[in-house]
């Protein structure tokens, strides 16, 4: 498994902040399914949730905690981002030392949600996977990494009937919880000699390998909305 220092770097560092909140256009259902990424959940409800909208029968969906926000069950194609929407709160600017300050807060926030996980986000427990060519188990965090983006990449050829091949990982974030949620970024060919694209894998590797890894979706990073 990885080493502790990666999966818990920055953690202390981690700010979480009640000036706004990730809001989903669509119904949420059955959000709270078994997962792999269990948090307690917060002492203050209104921190960052997320709202759904009203049920068909008039009845209001309750409010999702964002800072423990459980993802679904993980099914290929389908990233958990789609449907969200990043909001802060207009009183947000309240505990910050300085306009500059909210700001910067706000462009860092920003960033790392329209990342969708690739690159750090403190902000939903993902942390970058350093010193890639440290050892990981029986082998390198790099290699390692290849092998999960290749796995990625042979569902993606099976499904669209492409010919995409990893060339080298760029960097890999992930996200610990009862095994990792891993995101990389990797360049690679789509085509025997053809150019090199930079494109984005996510899986999940379960804790005790007791289920295999599952890969999520595969794409050009060029595809993110």
């Amino acid at each position: 498994m990885m080493k502790p220092e990666d999966a818990t770097a920055k953690r202390d560092s981690t700010e979480v902040e009640p000036d706004s909140s990730v809001s989903k256009k669509q119904k949420i259902e059955d959000e709270d399914d078994t997962s792999m990424e269990e948090e307690s959940d917060s002492d203050n409800e209104g921190l960052w949730s997320v709202d759904a909208e009203d049920d068909d029968d008039g009845a209001r969906s309750p409010t999702i905690n964002y800072s423990n926000f459980q993802d679904p069950e993980p099914e290929w194609d389908k990233d958990s981002y789609d449907g969200y929407e990043l909001e802060f709160d207009p009183d947000g600017r309240e505990g910050f030392s300085s306009d500059k300050a909210y700001a910067e807060f706000r462009e860092y926030k920003t960033k790392a949600f329209e990342n969708r996980g690739f690159l750090e986000d403190p902000f939903r427990s993902i942390y970058p996977i350093l010193d890639l060519d440290d050892l990981w188990t029986t082998t390198t965090k790099r290699q390692y990494l290849t092998d999960i983006a290749s796995l990625c990449v042979k569902k993606l050829n099976e499904d669209k009937r492409l010919s995409v091949e990893v060339v080298s990982i760029v960097r890999g974030t992930l996200k610990p919880g009862g095994g990792w949620k891993l995101y990389i970024t990797f360049m690679a060919r789509e085509y025997p000699g053809g150019p090199l694209v930079e494109y984005q894998a996510k899986a999940v590797d379960y804790a005790g390998h007791k289920i295999p890894p599952f890969p999520i979706l595969c794409r050009p990073a060029s595809c993110i909305p």
